[in-house]
């Protein structure tokens, strides 16, 4: 029951379908009680005849004439009922999915820390199905079952073998129109499937590149994305659904028509005195029984108890709070100057394990300051909490004097460009990918950030050029490539703070030579910070930062640092080609502590 009344609270605006619904059911349910009223006048009228009573046979015609049109009317709106109800599950669909997905966006990156991608695409995947399922079987009428169809045949075929023949013949009919539909709904299920796969892509890429999203603030785009790819689903369920009930009506009336004629003869035979008053009874019933199998209510229970337990999932995801939030205050930060200072700052992902311990320093508008240190030290979280993808625990950070977390993230973010060590590119268009940090630019505007950044010779060579599509997460180009294309993405952004998480770290000497020249004209004038293994790309920074067990332990400009023989000067002496091993790194790091 808990999982049906948070249904009802999240579809409140779908009050008027259920009010529909309603009203549906109510005549329905009215409607179906004509039948077995008129069959009790028509056995007193039966009985009274046989007693020797004035029994117009007229007044008997006129009551089956009124039993077949209420029949019919009844089929008219179950139909309509089905439409409704299957709409209805469309929008529903439509709507949760719409509010998880926000929501799911809306939620802080620590969230993402501890859950797995694929699980939260299932989640959303699996409690739709099971909700929509839950209104289907809710709502809609149940066609009788084989097994019970079965033996309902058999006691008429003992009784009259002319009678059940008539009814086996109804199955053919039953066959061919729902052949006939099934071929209809397969069409548009493929198309709807089609879609689905599409979306379910984009979500996938959407979480697993948060950070990317976040950064660029990007969350109305994706959004906008899936509404329109899950508005196609509601307009084809809509089409699917009509050429279903359509079909559904054929396949009623056909019940309804032979229905009747059975009426017709085992009435008109009890009158030429082939059946008793109870034999006459008896076959009414069990012809209405094979219409509407009364056990299909087990069967519905089951279906709510399954669509229940599916759905848990999905409203614990809903349920989930968001643990960053801007402030009623908040206030909007417009072009910053790039002044950031950290005062203090500390910082650990679980209790008890500080990952960052007063860390403090000053970057001057338009300098460039490295962060150097062994991996697994901060250098990212410092990144992270300047892009507020986690608060910190002690201290503040400063952007031209204002604490960020007086600022709204949006804005903040507006004011950030990233170029991540791990480069994320969505799959479609390499236009696309650089266009991704702004919406609203033009293919010139593209074309310049990407001469910009050295991208644009290589881009030209590729077999459609800007519009040829790069694969899952950029699979088609290397990586040097698609750094150059994150390089022009960053750009294209035009923010005056740049964050360059390790940029070059995995690269080649030639590709790392081509990014570096890419990333020399995007820092121009920008405030910058990068978190670098290579020193040879950090000689030309203002000043550097050196981490070690979360703690700052030396900063000055390089020349500073070389001077004093410690921890960065020792690193130098390390350097090879430009090139410091990971393991040569960490052993150093090692013995220094």
């Amino acid at each position: 029951m808990k999982e049906i009344w948070k249904i009802i609270t999240y579809t409140k605006s779908f009050k008027s379908f259920y009010i529909l619904m309603g009203i549906t059911v109510i005549a329905l349910a009215l409607l179906n009680q004509v039948s077995p009223l008129l069959t009790k006048q028509i056995v007193d009228l039966i009985v009274a005849r046989i007693q020797g009573k004035p029994s117009p046979v007229e007044l008997v015609l006129v009551l089956l004439a009124i039993i077949l049109v209420s029949d019919i009317v009844i089929t008219v709106l179950t139909d309509v009922s089905g439409y409704i109800s299957d709409v209805m599950s469309a929008r529903l669909n439509k709507h949760l999915s719409e509010k998880y997905f926000s929501h799911v966006l809306s939620l802080s990156i620590d969230y993402f820390d501890n859950e797995i991608t694929g699980q939260i695409v299932n989640k959303l995947d699996r409690g739709i199905a099971n909700i929509t399922e839950l209104i289907n079987q809710s709502t809609n009428n149940f066609l009788p079952f084989f097994v019970s169809t079965a033996f309902t045949l058999i006691i008429i075929g003992y009784f009259s073998w002319p009678l059940a023949v008539l009814l086996f013949f109804l199955f053919p009919a039953y066959v061919y129109i729902s052949h006939k539909s099934s071929i209809a709904w397969g069409k548009k299920e493929g198309a709807k499937n089609a879609i689905m796969d599409v979306t379910s892509g984009r979500v996938f890429e959407a979480i697993s590149s948060i950070r990317v999203v976040k950064s660029f603030i990007q969350e109305a785009i994706e959004l906008k994305f899936f509404n329109n790819e899950r508005q196609k689903v509601v307009d084809l369920a809509k089409a699917q659904s009509r050429e279903w009930h359509l079909y559904d009506f054929y396949r009623r009336l056909v019940l309804d028509l032979v229905m009747f004629s059975v009426f017709g003869y085992i009435v008109y035979s009890t009158f030429l005195g082939k059946f008793t008053i109870g034999e006459m009874t008896l076959l009414l019933q069990l012809a209405n029984q094979a219409r509407f199998p009364l056990f299909a209510m087990s069967f519905i229970i089951g279906q709510i108890q399954q669509a229940q337990a599916g759905s848990k999932d999905f409203f614990k995801v809903l349920d989930t709070a968001v643990s960053i939030k801007d402030k009623r205050e908040a206030a909007i930060l417009k072009r910053a100057r790039g002044n950031i200072a950290f005062n203090n700052v500390s910082f650990s992902y679980s209790k008890g394990s500080e990952v960052l311990r007063n860390i403090s320093f000053h970057v001057n508008p338009g300098n460039k300051l490295a962060i150097v240190g062994e991996s697994g030290e901060g250098k990212s979280t410092i990144a992270s909490l300047l892009l507020r993808f986690y608060e910190t625990e002690q201290g503040s950070i400063t952007i031209d004097g204002v604490n960020i977390q007086d600022l709204t993230q949006v804005s903040l973010r507006k004011n950030i460009g990233v170029v991540f060590q791990d480069t994320f590119l969505f799959s479609g268009s390499v236009y696309d990918n650089i266009r991704y940090s702004k919406d609203n630019a033009t293919r010139e505007d593209v074309e310049r950030v990407a001469k910009i950044a050295n991208a644009h010779e290589f881009i030209k060579k590729l077999p459609k050029g800007y519009d040829t599509e790069i694969g899952e997460r950029g699979i088609k180009l290397s990586g040097g490539q698609k750094q150059r294309i994150a390089i022009a993405r960053a750009l294209l952004k035009d923010p005056p703070i740049l964050i360059f998480d390790e940029a070059t770290s995995s690269l080649d000497s030639k590709a790392e030579f081509e990014v570096q020249k890419a990333l020399n004209k995007l820092m121009e004038g920008r405030t910058t910070i990068i978190i670098a293994h290579r020193l040879s790309t950090i000689r030309n920074v203002d000043q550097i930062v050196v981490i070690k067990g979360g703690k700052l332990v030396e900063q000055g400009t390089p020349d500073e640092l070389e001077k004093i023989n410690g921890i960065y000067a020792e690193l130098l002496s390390y350097q090879a080609l430009g090139t410091i091993p990971e393991k040569k790194l960490k052993q150093f790091f090692i013995e220094a502590g």
